[in-house]
């Protein structure tokens, strides 16, 4: 079985080794173990073609008319639609099945190689609008590929946060339909997303595509006590990612504030950036520590040195973080709302926290800071669960459903 798979989001030092980078990554690994034949198809600054083993190969593409989402200038995108030297390329190769992560513009892309209809999409110029000869878009399509579309950013949330407008959010929804309705199946990552995608993508074959976590690197054993000790040995609260509107930081830094009132030995660690990031140093300044985003043992290390990880986000569709810190043996603080419930479990991995009240998150969270026991506790529960989620069982699972698919063509 021939494979490929697209993304806007794969070079996860530009990306801030965002889950859907994360993803392609292991991807491409597990790949390279099982000897299938998978072709990444992928946005860069330039244009080339890794030869990562006899059979599996990134291909990354610069864009014709470049553009940025705003605030995400690190993912370069492209006016133009369907890009000729990808579809030159992706021509080479017959491929039995095409998978794309974002609705986005290599979701375009996959969608044209995929040999299915053109979705509506915002700022995208139609590639003989540009008078481009693409012999790709003169010649009749006699094989249409299956194609599987898996929805990892909630981008209509995203939106409503952004701007503060339902418009906005409704106009995402729309997008996002249009997109997925070329799918054969849509894979959300967890079943929250899956019913919230279900009101607005209507009449598709919906199923669930979790992520896994690294064990070996996400580990106890990465715990330093040099980290605990340039922090004063305090309670650290930590949190990674963007730090961004949709992950809610201003809700966490509240919450924090209060915490402060009463304990004096606690310290915020936040492993990200973003455009809350000087928001949150003003507001805090020597409560809490930013350096930026971590990459490999640093961040591994941060997460097992930290005691508690803390997740205010309502909009992630799994929130692979969390995996992460369980796996680092950290108890969790999560929101009763977006995937990362489905991927913890309330009361023995850590805590749901009801969104709609700040004092429901502080005491949870002061529950576990006046409790080392209980921490630990939970801690060692945590990377139980987290041993459960290997790659190779979700890239085992995402392979049957390839394999039912190309079956019945």
């Amino acid at each position: 079985m021939r494979i490929a798979f697209f993304s806007d989001s794969y070079d996860s030092y530009r990306n801030y080794n965002d889950g859907v980078a994360v993803i392609g990554q292991n991807f491409t690994n597990y790949a390279v173990r099982k000897g299938l034949y998978l072709s990444v198809f992928t946005n860069d600054y330039s244009d080339s073609t890794e030869e990562v083993s006899e059979t599996v190969k990134i291909h990354r593409f610069r864009p014709t008319i470049p553009w940025y989402l705003y605030k995400y200038h690190e993912t370069p995108l492209d006016l133009l639609v369907p890009n000729p030297k990808l579809m030159s390329i992706f021509r080479q190769t017959q491929f039995d099945i095409v998978h794309f992560t974002q609705p986005c513009i290599m979701g375009l892309n996959a969608i044209y190689a995929a040999g299915k209809m053109l979705p509506r999409f915002p700022l995208t110029v139609p590639a003989f609008m540009a008078s481009a000869d693409i012999p790709f878009l003169r010649k009749k399509r006699n094989k249409v590929l299956p194609l599987i579309g898996s929805f990892h950013t909630n981008a209509p949330a995203f939106a409503e946060l952004r701007t503060g407008s339902k418009f906005f959010k409704r106009f995402m929804e729309d997008m996002v339909n249009h997109f997925y309705q070329n799918c054969d199946i849509v894979l959300a990552t967890s079943r929250y997303t899956q019913k919230e995608l279900s009101h607005y993508v209507k009449g598709k074959v919906f199923g669930i595509f979790r992520s896994g976590v690294n064990t070996d690197s996400f580990h106890p054993q990465k715990r330093d006590e040099s980290f605990r000790k340039s922090l004063d040995d305090k309670t650290i609260l930590f949190f990674a990612g963007r730090m961004t509107p949709e992950k809610n930081l201003g809700f966490l830094k509240d919450v924090y504030v209060k915490l402060l009132q009463k304990h004096s030995d606690i310290h915020l660690f936040i492993a990200g950036d973003g455009e809350i990031r000087e928001y949150l140093q003003r507001e805090l300044r020597d409560k809490v520590t930013t350096p930026g985003f971590l990459y490999k043992e640093d961040l591994y290390r941060a997460f097992a040195s930290s005691d508690i990880f803390v997740f205010p986000s309502t909009t992630d569709t799994l929130g692979l973080v969390v995996l992460e810190a369980q796996a680092s043996g950290l108890p969790v603080i999560v929101t009763d709302q977006g995937g990362a419930m489905e991927v913890m479990e309330d009361g023995e991995t850590g805590f749901l926290c009801n969104v709609k009240t700040i004092d429901d998150f502080v005491e949870k969270i002061d529950r576990l800071i006046t409790n080392k026991k209980m921490r630990e506790d939970m801690g060692r529960k945590g990377r139980i669960l987290a041993e459960q989620y290997s790659w190779d069982r979700a890239f085992d699972s995402l392979l049957k459903v390839y394999e039912e698919f190309v079956k019945n063509v």
